[in-house]
C-alpha cells in the first residue's frame, strides 16, 4: 500500500509542477512566433573570405536562413588550430585534432554598437594512417565538421540572445 501512496504522491506532484509551469508564460524561443523567429531571415553574414569561412557561413544561411538584406549583421573570426594527437613508436603521426574558436558580433547594418557577442569552441579529429589523398580528404571532411558545429553553437547562442536583438 506504501508503494501506491508513493506512486500516487509523485503522480500528484508532477502534474502539479506541469500545471505551473505551463502557466509561468515562458514560450520556447524557436516556437512560430517566437523570440527566435523573429531573427531568421534578419541576420546576414559578412562574405567568407576562404574555404573555412564559407563552410561556416553556409551551415549558418542554413540554420538562420539565407538573407542578404538582412538589418542584422554577423560578423565573425575564426582561429583553427591542428595538433598531433596520436604518435606511433615510429615517430608518425597517426591521429590529428582541430580545435576552433569563432568569436561573432551581431550588430544593425549601418552601426558599429555590438547588440550580442561572444566566442564558441569546438573540436574535431581525423585519421592520417591511409595515403596522401586520404588522409588530405580526412583533413578536409574534419574541417567541414568543426565549421559545421561552431555555426551551430553560434546560432544556438543567438537563439538564446533572440530577444536583446529584436
Amino acid at each position: 500500500m506504501s508503494s501506491f501512496n508513493l506512486t500516487r504522491r509523485t503522480f500528484v506532484l508532477g502534474a502539479a509542477m506541469t500545471l505551473g509551469l505551463a502557466g509561468c508564460g515562458l514560450k520556447p524561443s524557436l516556437a512560430p512566433g517566437g523570440a527566435a523567429q523573429s531573427l531568421f531571415g534578419r541576420l546576414r553574414a559578412r562574405d567568407p573570405e576562404n574555404r573555412l569561412e564559407y563552410l561556416f557561413v553556409r551551415r549558418f544561411e542554413e540554420r538562420a536562413g539565407l538573407t542578404t538584406s538582412g538589418d542584422l549583421v554577423l560578423t565573425y573570426d575564426l582561429d583553427i588550430t591542428r595538433s598531433a594527437q596520436g604518435i606511433t613508436s615510429e615517430q608518425i603521426t597517426s591521429r590529428y585534432m582541430l580545435s576552433g574558436k569563432a568569436t561573432y558580433s551581431v550588430r544593425r547594418a549601418g552601426s558599429e554598437a555590438s547588440l550580442a557577442h561572444g566566442s564558441v569552441t569546438a573540436f574535431t579529429g581525423y585519421s592520417a594512417t591511409g595515403s596522401t589523398v586520404a588522409t588530405q580528404a580526412a583533413q578536409a571532411d574534419a574541417a567541414e565538421r568543426l565549421a559545421t558545429q561552431l555555426a551551430d553553437l553560434v546560432v544556438a547562442r543567438l537563439t538564446a540572445e533572440a530577444t536583446r536583438l529584436q
